[in-house]
């Protein structure tokens, strides 16, 4: 057995078998193939992938560069052959979306973050076939919510050849895009609300999103509270979470925010996988929206 079929997440459980990529997985011995329902007529399929400790914590408010919560969650360890799964099914989310969204501050933690799933190696070469098998372009696009359009503009999703970036922001947001430069770096602006986006805003924006764009399925990376505003405004139609077996203590943390609490919700567990080599981490695969 290789490091990458230990590395590889095996689906013990997967109640979805419409394969609209067909049954064959881009790379075998990296990820398994996944189903996904069609869209909605009216919007793109919205799925999350996020990572949890097994107290179910996402994050909290770092108190500098070297407080990483990823890192945390994940033990302190991304070697760990769960890791690597969690990565690898992460870059194979992407390459199923037509765009990955991010929430502003997801970008602000993470300002090096560009949501492709080509990047080098096996893995990437064979995501990068795949998009191309399926007409889809290299790249996903690229989707910020910002409602103040307070963003750094020298961050590389905003300067990388051939990425296509909306922001979906205000019309305060978009005022303050426009004066320091969208336009000349070629950004669209998608403007959701005069002063602040509700649910209604929110999902207008994604109808626009597969009217506009063609986007029939959105990967959303979070934070945390983007995802608490999609699931508000009843479009997070399924989240993929892989919890690890860290034990995050709250009280060390300052603006702490836990995943949802899905059976409690509604929520149907409809997926369950692991790896071979790495107990500690359990990939899970949640739905919130039948279809």
């Amino acid at each position: 057995m290789t490091q990458s079929d230990r590395a590889r997440v095996s689906w013990h459980q997967n109640t979805e078998t419409r394969y609209r990529h067909g049954r064959t997985s881009p790379d075998p011995d990296r990820v398994e193939p996944l189903g996904f329902p069609p869209p909605w007529p009216t919007r793109p399929w919205i799925y999350a992938n996020v990572i949890a400790s097994k107290n179910g914590i996402l994050t909290w408010k770092r108190t500098g560069v070297h407080d990483d919560p990823i890192r945390a969650i994940a033990g302190g360890d991304f070697t760990r052959s769960g890791r690597l799964a969690d990565l690898q099914l992460m870059r194979y989310l992407r390459a199923c979306a037509d765009a990955v969204s991010f929430g502003a501050q997801t970008l602000r933690d993470q300002p090096d973050l560009i949501g492709t799933p080509d990047i080098g190696g096996g893995l990437g070469d064979a995501l990068y076939q795949f998009r191309v098998r399926h007409g889809l372009g290299r790249f996903p696009l690229q989707v910020v919510y910002s409602e103040s359009g307070r963003l750094d503009l020298d961050a590389p999703m905003f300067n990388t050849p051939h990425l296509v970036v909306i922001i979906i922001t205000t019309g305060a947001g978009a005022r303050h895009l426009r004066a320091r430069g969208s336009h000349e770096k070629g950004l669209t602006l998608l403007v959701a609300a005069a002063d602040s986006i509700d649910s209604v805003g929110l999902r207008r924006s994604h109808e626009r999103l597969l009217n506009e764009f063609g986007v029939h399925y959105v990967d959303c990376e979070g934070g945390a509270v983007m995802l608490e505003s999609l699931h508000q405004a009843h479009i997070l139609d399924e989240v993929f979470v892989t919890v690890t077996d860290a034990h995050v203590v709250p009280t060390e943390h300052t603006e702490v925010k836990r995943i949802f609490e899905f059976e409690a919700e509604g929520a149907c567990l409809i997926g369950e996988g692991r790896t071979a080599s790495d107990s500690g981490y359990i990939f899970r695969r949640w739905r919130f929206n039948q279809r």
